[in-house]
């Protein structure tokens, strides 16, 4: 009963997910292949790192994304703790009296996940910006919703897994 109300239900095709610029889980589910684990490394992921895709864009493709990227996190941190141990910690300082800038992106939970940094010549903070994946999700939500019923939309929405706070970043 599960997987037949899962499936069908929201559905968020390939292309519109790709024209809206859909991240993380909502993208992978739709069959796009993107994760800023592997697209923006700051270290080798080694062989058995895996990007999970989906290409139903349904209910049931975000679930199984999810799903299966469990396994594939928890043998990524296997695989990086044990690389880890084999080889003694670098310590680097920074200075923090020069103007700069710094980009970080990561890959959260909800998709890529990017922090803008910039120092003025004290070395303090002048100017961050935080772009949450949900900001750039939102907008696919209404687009699934096309053929959904109303009681289904709890369902729907729970499977986005927006943040609400993220947009205000």
């Amino acid at each position: 009963m599960v997987h037949d109300r899962f499936t069908g239900t929201a559905v968020l095709d390939h292309e519109q997910a790709l024209l809206l610029g859909t991240l993380g889980h909502v993208a992978r589910g739709s069959g796009i292949d993107t994760d800023a684990r592997r697209d923006h490394p700051f270290v080798d992921l080694g062989d058995g790192f895996d990007v999970v895709v989906e290409n139903g864009g349904d209910v049931i493709a975000r679930y199984l994304v999810r799903a299966r990227e469990l396994a594939v996190s928890a043998a990524l941190v296997e695989d990086l703790a044990a690389r880890l141990a084999e080889r003694p910690g670098e310590r680097t300082s920074v200075t923090t009296h020069a103007a700069g800038a710094g980009l970080g992106i990561v890959e959260a939970w909800r998709g890529a996940l990017v922090h803008r940094v910039e120092l003025d010549a004290t070395g303090a903070l002048s100017r961050v910006k935080i772009v949450d994946p949900s900001f750039l999700n939102w907008p696919a939500l209404p687009v699934s919703l096309t053929d959904t019923i109303v009681p289904d939309f709890p369902l729907a929405n729970k499977s986005f897994n927006q943040s609400y706070a993220g947009n205000d970043l």
